[in-house]
């Protein structure tokens, strides 16, 4: 065969395998090499075909899905949501007790007194004040009262008054909900 041809027939086989690659085709390494000696192509020869396939080589890897991104870390936890205390203020004691989702609150008579004003206010969230839901009066001989709790924080006002109107007994049980009624009650001072 001679030089000339022999040239030729190298070219276009490294042609093919650019061609291949160009097309994202994977070229047969092996098959191409026995070609390139099968028309007497020399060590220089082999040497091209492999820089060709080196480039074909390093497209593939480019061409690689990438490596995943490690894990995120994990978020911090939510800030637990805000539960206020029952609290209780006053100059009486109040007991409670519940049946189903009723709760009850209790208090002792008191002699001075001749109507309880009972008041029922709701928190809409941590930040607001309470507004007024429900007011009732009951006679002197009621010492109970029943609350059917939810996820707002409720207030009650229990106000015995005198004769005269006066203010004789009281107490103020703030933020119970459905979650912390049965929870321990902050007793606050009172000023009477």
């Amino acid at each position: 065969m001679s030089q000339e041809i022999q040239q030729e027939a190298l070219a276009a086989i490294l042609d093919e395998a650019r061609t291949d690659i160009a097309a994202g085709r994977d070229p047969d390494e092996q098959a191409l090499a026995e070609r390139i000696r099968s028309v007497g192509g020399d060590t220089k020869a082999l040497q091209q075909l492999e820089r060709v396939l080196t480039v074909q080589r390093a497209r593939a890897r480019l061409a690689a899905p990438p490596t995943p991104p490690p894990a995120p870390l994990p978020r911090p936890r939510a800030r637990a949501a805000f539960r206020a205390q029952p609290t209780i203020t006053g100059n009486m004691e109040v007991r409670r007790n519940a049946t189903g989702s009723t709760v009850t609150l209790a208090w002792d008579a008191a002699p001075a007194v001749v109507a309880w004003d009972i008041r029922f206010s709701e928190r809409p969230d941590a930040r607001s004040d309470y507004v007024v839901r429900d007011e009732r009066t009951l006679d002197r001989t009621a010492t109970t009262v029943e609350l059917t709790l939810g996820e707002l924080p409720l207030r009650v006002h229990i106000l015995g008054r005198a004769n005269d109107g006066r203010l004789v007994r009281r107490a103020i049980v703030s933020a119970l909900t459905r979650d912390n009624w049965d929870d321990r009650w902050q007793r606050r001072a009172s000023a009477s």
